[in-house]
C-alpha cells in the first residue's frame, strides 16, 4: 500500500518537483527510486545531510557541484582487456575528476558545517595522477593532442604537408579549367572525402580523371583529376594511420586507468548521491523546510505551522498546527465541505511520507512525528470497472486490508469514512473499523460528516474530535484545524447563504428533528464564542506587548538612573577624600607652627585663620555637590497649569482633574490623555495669547479593537466613525487594523479609501485576501 499511497498523497509529484533541481540524469534516476526507509537512523542521517547543504546555501555560499555525465556504463564496457575509452568519454571523466577535486577543497574549508556528510566526502579520492595522465593525451575539447605520441606527431605533420601539396595541385588544375571555361562552379568541392572539380556536363571529358557523380539536374559532373588521385590516396592512407595510432594511444591510456575503475566507479556513486542531496536541499530551502524529530518508541505527533508543498505552489497556505499525545490513537475530523478536512489529512500523510523517506519537511522547529512502518490510505473515488468494484465496495475492500495489515507503527488515513451507503449503517461500520484499529494502537486520521462518529469520539478516551474552523459571520472556512471539538457541516447555513428559499430551509430543520437542530445550533454557538474569545485574546496579546515594551523601557531608564547615582556617589566620595587629605595637611601644618613658635598670639590668630579657611572651603564644596531636594508639588498642580508626564516627551496643559485627584486629563499636541497625578511634574511655560488647541478625548487604557464594521451606516455616520476609529488605533499603537465596508454600490469603499489617503500615520492599505472578504474589506497598516 505504500506505492499506492505515494500517488494518492502527491508524493510522486513532490519527488518530480525535487528531481527538477538535479544536474545529472543519474541523480534524476536516483530520485525515482526514493522510498521510505526501513531504518529510522537512515532517514535521520539523510535529513541531516540535506540540512547541512541547505545551511551552506543559506549562508550565501555555493556547494561546487556542476553538470556531469554518468560514465559508469563506459567503464563497465572497458573492463575487458583490449577495449578503450573514447576521447569524448575521457573528456567527461576529466570534468568529473575536476569536480571531485573542487568538492574536496570545499569540504576542507567547511568541515564543521558538512560534518553529516563527512563519511561521503572523506571517501572521495584525489585522482591527481589519473588527471595528469588524461590531460597529457587530450585537450579541453576532447581532441587527441599532436604530442600524445611521437608517431602521431609524425603522421599529422605528413598530413599537413600532403594537404598543402594537394591544395597547390587543385589550385593549378582549377586555374586551367577556369581559363578553358570548363567549370560550372567557382570553387572545388569534396566528394566521399576527396577533392573534385565541378565541371560542366559537356566538359566532363576535358579533364582526365575519375567521375564521382553528378548534380541532381545533371548539369554538373564531379571529376577527380588523375594528377591529384595519387595525392588523395596518400592523404587517405595517412588518415587511416592517424586513426590507428589514436586508437593505440587510447588503448594504452585505458590500460593505465583500468586499475582505478573501481575507485572511479565509487566516486561517481558519491557524486550522484551529492547531486541528489543538493537537489533536496534546494527544495528544502525553497519551502522553508526543517528536520523533524522522528520518534521510534513514542507515538505522539506535533506539527508546527505545517504547509502542503504542492498547495504552496498555487496559493497562500494557512499553516496546519497539530499536537496529539501518545494516548490518542484516532483523530476524527469534521466540518463543512471544501473546509479543508481532506487537505489537512493529506498534509499529515504527505509530510510523514517525506520524513520517512529522509526529506526535510515544511514545518517549524520543534515538530516531531512517529516513525511509521507503512502507510494505508483510502482517499478519493477508487471504483474499478475492470474489477467490478463500486465506490463503496472499493472503500470496504480497503478497510478490510487496513484491519488485516495495520500495526501499532502504521499510519491509516481514511477520507469520508462510512460514505457511499446508508448513513446509519455507514456510521456503524466506520465505528467498528475504528474500534478494531484502536485495539491495535494504529494511529488513524479520518474525515466524516456522520454525527454518530462525532459522539463516538467524545466517549472514547483514545479518540479525539477535530474540526475545521468556520467563520460563522461570513460563512467562510478559515482552513484552521481545531482539536477537541466536533465541527458542524453548516449545510443549512451555507444553503441559506446561497439563496435557497427560507421555507425549504425551515422544512429541512423540521425534518432534522429537535435534538439534531439543538446540536447543530450548539456547535454554531461554540464556534462563534470561540472566535470571539480568540479575537479578544489577540487584542489582549497586542496590549500586553505594548505594556511589556513600556515596562522594559521603564526598567532600562531606572537602571540608567541607578548607574548615574552610583557614579555620582563614587565621584563625591573621591572628592571628599581629597578634601580631607588636603585639610589634614593644612591643620597639621598649623599645629606645627603653634608648637614651634610657642603659641604666640599672632601664631594662634594665623592658625585660626587657616582652620576657618579649611572650614569655609569644605562648606563651599558641600554646597556645590548638594543635590536639590524635590519637595512635593502635587498640591501646586491645577487646571490650566502646564506639566510634563513621566516617560512622555513634550509638555501639556491640564484640562480637567478627576474627583479625588487621582487622575488628570492633559492636552498634549491636541490629544487628551488621562494619566495618574503621580506622573505629573509642573513646569513654567510662557503663555501664548489667543491660542487654543483642538482637543480629541481619548482614554489611553481603553482596549481598542483592530476591526471596524461600517456596513449599514449612512455615509456621514461611517466617515465620522472611521475617523474616530483611526485616531484611537493610532494612539493605541496598533500595527494593523481591518475596515469592513462591504461591496454593495462601492460608496463606503470609496469614502474609506479617501479618508485613509488623507490621514497621517497610514503606512499603506490594501484589500483583504480573496478567501477572507476580498474587496469587501480593507487592511490598513499603521
Amino acid at each position: 500500500m505504500v506505492e499506492n499511497s505515494m500517488g494518492i498523497l502527491g508524493f510522486d509529484r513532490v519527488i518530480a518537483l525535487i528531481a527538477d533541481g538535479t544536474l545529472s540524469e543519474a541523480a534524476k534516476n536516483r530520485m525515482k527510486d526514493l522510498k521510505p526507509f526501513r531504518n529510522v537512523n537512515d532517514a535521520v542521517l539523510q535529513m541531516d545531510r540535506i540540512s547541512a547543504l541547505q545551511k551552506i546555501s543559506e549562508r550565501n555560499s555555493r556547494f561546487p557541484i556542476e553538470f556531469f555525465v554518468d560514465v559508469r556504463p563506459e567503464l563497465k564496457r572497458c573492463r575487458i582487456k583490449g577495449s578503450f575509452l573514447p576521447s569524448e568519454t575521457l573528456k567527461q571523466i576529466l570534468v568529473i575528476l575536476q569536480q571531485i577535486s573542487n568538492i574536496k577543497k570545499f569540504y576542507q574549508q567547511n568541515r564543521d558545517l558538512l560534518k553529516p556528510l563527512s563519511i561521503l566526502l572523506s571517501a572521495l579520492n584525489s585522482f591527481e595522477q589519473q588527471y595528469r595522465q588524461i590531460r597529457r593525451v587530450i585537450n579541453d575539447d576532447g581532441v587527441i593532442k599532436d604530442n600524445a605520441s611521437p608517431e602521431l606527431a609524425r603522421i599529422r605533420k605528413q598530413v599537413q604537408q600532403t594537404i598543402a601539396r594537394l591544395h597547390r595541385e587543385v589550385d593549378r588544375v582549377m586555374h586551367q579549367a577556369k581559363q578553358e571555361g570548363w567549370l560550372h562552379e567557382e570553387n572545388p568541392t569534396i566528394r566521399e572525402g576527396r577533392f573534385v572539380l565541378p565541371l560542366r556536363s559537356e566538359s566532363k571529358r576535358k579533364v582526365k580523371g575519375i567521375i564521382h557523380g553528378q548534380s541532381a539536374t545533371g548539369a554538373t559532373f564531379y571529376v577527380e583529376p588523375l594528377i591529384i588521385v595519387e595525392i588523395n590516396n596518400s592523404l587517405k592512407e595517412l588518415e587511416i594511420e592517424e586513426q590507428e595510432e589514436i586508437e593505440n594511444i587510447l588503448r594504452n591510456l585505458t590500460e593505465e586507468l583500468r586499475p582505478d575503475f573501481d575507485d572511479l566507479d565509487l566516486n561517481i556513486d558519491i557524486l550522484v548521491e551529492l547531486d541528489f542531496l543538493h537537489a533536496c536541499a534546494k527544495f528544502s530551502q525553497r519551502f522553508k523546510c526543517n528536520v523533524p524529530r522522528l520518534l521510534l518508541d513514542k507515538r505522539y505527533l506535533i506539527f508546527k505551522n505545517a504547509r502542503h508543498p504542492l498547495l504552496s505552489l498555487v496559493k497562500d497556505v494557512v499553516p496546519l498546527n497539530v499536537s496529539i499525545n501518545e494516548y490518542i490513537h484516532c483523530v476524527i475530523i469534521t466540518g463543512p465541505n471544501a473546509g479543508g478536512k481532506t487537505v489537512a489529512m493529506k498534509t499529515i500523510g504527505l509530510l510523514s511520507l517525506l520524513a520517512m523517506s529522509g526529506i526535510p519537511i515544511p514545518v517549524d522547529d520543534g515538530s516531531c512525528l512517529p516513525f511509521y512502518d507503512r502507510f494505508l490510505v483510502d482517499i478519493g473515488d477508487q471504483q474499478s470497472i475492470e474489477n467490478d468494484l463500486s465506490t463503496f465496495t472499493s472503500h470496504v475492500a480497503n478497510l478490510r486490508q487496513f484491519v488485516e495489515t495495520a500495526t501499532d507503527k502504521s499510519l491509516v488515513l481514511i477520507d469520508e469514512l462510512g460514505t457511499g451507503t446508508d448513513p446509519l449503517e455507514g456510521a456503524a461500520l466506520g465505528q467498528a473499523v475504528l474500534e478494531e484499529l484502536i485495539k491495535k494502537k494504529t494511529f488513524t486520521v479520518v474525515t466524516t460528516h456522520h454525527s454518530g462518529l462525532k459522539a463516538f469520539a467524545d466517549k472514547h478516551d483514545a479518540v479525539v474530535n477535530a474540526a475545521m474552523e468556520f467563520d460563522t459571520t461570513h460563512l467562510m472556512p478559515t482552513y484552521r484545524l481545531q482539536l477537541g471539538l466536533p465541527g458542524s457541516s453548516y449545510a443549512l447555513e451555507i444553503a441559506t447563504r446561497m439563496g435557497l428559499k427560507d421555507a425549504v430551509i425551515q422544512r429541512a430543520r423540521e425534518l432534522m428533528g429537535t435534538d439534531q437542530v439543538k446540536l447543530e445550533n450548539l456547535l454554531l454557538e461554540v464556534e462563534t464564542l470561540k472566535t470571539r474569545i480568540e479575537e479578544e485574546n489577540r487584542s489582549v496579546q497586542r496590549n500586553k506587548k505594548t505594556l511589556d515594551n513600556l515596562i522594559s523601557e521603564y526598567e532600562s531608564r531606572v537602571a540608567s538612573i541607578r548607574e548615574k547615582h552610583d557614579k555620582m556617589d563614587r565621584t563625591i566620595a573621591e572628592e571628599l577624600e581629597r578634601i580631607v587629605t588636603e585639610s589634614r595637611s593644612k591643620i597639621e601644618h598649623a599645629v606645627k607652627d603653634i608648637r614651634e613658635k610657642d603659641a604666640s598670639r599672632e601664631t594662634i590668630i594665623e592658625a585660626k585663620k587657616t582652620l576657618d579657611s579649611v572650614q569655609q572651603s569644605a562648606r563651599k564644596r558641600i554646597e556645590k555637590k548638594k543635590t536639590p531636594i524635590v519637595t512635593s508639588v502635587k498640591s501646586a498642580i491645577e487646571v490650566g497649569g502646564w506639566v510634563k508626564i513621566d516617560s512622555i516627551t513634550g509638555t501639556g496643559q491640564i484640562i480637567e482633574i478627576q474627583a479625588g485627584k487621582k487622575k488628570a486629563a492633559v492636552n498634549i499636541n491636541g490629544k487628551l490623555l488621562w494619566v495618574s497625578m503621580n506622573t505629573l511634574n509642573p513646569v513654567q511655560i510662557q503663555k501664548k495669547e489667543n491660542t487654543r488647541l483642538p482637543v480629541v478625548s481619548v482614554t489611553v487604557d481603553e482596549i481598542v479593537s483592530y476591526k471596524l464594521d461600517l456596513r449599514g451606516l449612512r455615509l456621514d455616520e461611517a466617515r465620522d466613525a472611521l475617523e474616530k476609529f483611526l485616531d484611537r488605533a493610532l494612539l493605541a499603537g496598533l500595527n494593523q487594523i481591518q475596515i469592513i465596508h462591504g461591496k454593495g454600490t462601492g460608496a463606503l469603499q470609496k469614502m474609506t479609501h479617501e479618508v485613509l489617503k488623507s490621514t497621517p500615520g497610514i503606512r499603506k492599505f490594501y484589500f483583504e485576501n480573496f478567501d477572507r472578504g476580498g474587496t469587501g474589506a480593507t487592511i490598513v497598516e499603521l
